[in-house]
């Protein structure tokens, strides 16, 4: 047994030994690799902190009697494909751009706020204005530099997560439409007898204490040709070709067979997903406490804020990399459970999700996904906490007295 294994050994070294002495072959191709991960990690960090960025925050109007159509018309603004050429993206390090969607529940009170580039501030104001009149926009502090957690030294406790799709992009979320919110509201008493899939988070998230926060965040950025081409050695398509390959497969049967009624479903809304605009997206919540308030019971309240927008027969959310562990050599294996917690909260105030040192694997949603799981909720203004406008503001009168 001992010849085996020291025969095994020799057989290691030799191979490390063949690498090496072909070292001047392949040593350059690494080396240039790494080179250049190292140059676009500078330039894509030297863009992000270059950028000055901007929180806009919202305050409704109390009866909102608007579908949740007019922020997927708001969202479709944030839709800016372009990069630039290759000597802008590998030489000046141009980007993308990256907006923030948030939803913040700051001691039972809840906000609204887009986070953005300021050259865009403008622009997505008047998108918000000209759908929804009386709506008050504001540039806002960042809630998040309110909050000094540090594991084991804080007065703060914390758990957060980020989620996943459980099936491939192309499958879509349950969206307003298959809740029947795309039909226009013509009463404020038609609000109250709708099915909202964002109305329980809202609920939730104004129920907890005054010595809690929840913060939710979506990450999203226009959606391109990241995704591997099969046909193709070093070909990339974007994900609508993948979508188009799903349909292709499930359409395709053997002669006499029928498509069931689940996969006639899934074909209509892959059809139905691929018409809109597709972002590559993030999503991550950190639910946070004092001393004496935070609860884990709560735990299960943030994850069960995704849960509405599952189906069983297309796609739905799953939570990834959440803080803790399920077995005791993870520790020793993977970061620490403070580390963790450090990390995801870290992320969530750098807004950091597709770039070094944050770099995730992002999901793709259309415009009619992310504007079912990110819209102003109509009915809730009887929710504790949900923040409306007591009045609309007017211009004063022409005859009044100075």
């Amino acid at each position: 047994m001992f010849g085996n294994i020291f025969s095994l050994f020799g057989q290691v070294f030799q191979m490390f030994g063949l690498a090496f002495s072909l070292a001047p072959y392949w040593m350059p191709f690494f080396l240039g690799f790494v080179f250049w991960e190292l140059w676009m990690r500078y330039l894509q960090t030297k863009t992000l902190s270059e950028i000055k960025w901007v929180l806009i925050g919202m305050r409704l109007p109390k009866n909102i009697m608007k579908t949740p159509l007019s922020m997927e018309l708001v969202l479709s603004a944030l839709h800016q494909p372009s990069e630039g050429n290759w000597y802008e993206r590998m030489w000046v390090g141009k980007l993308k751009p990256i907006f923030s969607l948030e939803i913040a529940s700051i001691g039972g009170d809840i906000h609204f706020f887009i986070r953005t580039d300021i050259k865009f501030k403008n622009y997505i104001e008047a998108q918000l204005y000209s759908q929804f009149q009386g709506i008050e926009l504001y540039e806002a502090d960042d809630y998040t530099d309110l909050v000094d957690y540090k594991p084991g030294n804080s007065e703060w406790e914390m758990w957060g997560t980020e989620f996943k799709l459980v099936k491939p992009d192309p499958y879509p979320i349950k969206t307003y439409v298959d809740y029947k919110l795309d039909v226009a509201i013509k009463k404020e008493e038609e609000a109250g007898g709708r099915t909202d899939p964002l109305a329980p988070a809202v609920e939730f998230m104004g129920s907890i204490s005054r010595n809690e926060q929840i913060w939710f965040q979506i990450l999203v950025r226009a959606t391109g040709k990241r995704f591997h081409d099969p046909k193709t050695w070093f070909g990339k398509r974007d994900w609508k070709g993948e979508a188009k390959d799903l349909l292709k497969k499930l359409q395709t049967k053997g002669e006499g067979e029928k498509m069931s009624k689940a996969e006639s479903e899934a074909v209509s809304a892959i059809e139905r997903e691929i018409t809109k605009f597709g972002f590559d997206c993030g999503i991550r919540v950190v639910y946070l406490g004092r001393e004496g308030a935070w609860t884990p019971l709560n735990i299960s309240g943030v994850i069960g804020m995704m849960k509405h927008y599952n189906s069983e027969a297309l796609n739905g959310f799953k939570p990834q990399k959440p803080v803790g562990r399920d077995y005791p050599w993870q520790a020793v294996l993977w970061n620490t459970i403070p580390e963790q917690k450090m990390r995801i909260f870290r992320a969530f105030c750098a807004r950091g999700y597709f770039y070094h040192p944050f770099k995730r694997k992002p999901m793709v949603l259309n415009t009619e996904e992310l504007a079912t799981i990110f819209h102003f909720p109509g009915g809730m203004e009887e929710t504790p906490g949900f923040l409306t406008l007591s009045s609309h503001k007017a211009e004063p009168p022409a005859n009044l007295p100075v």
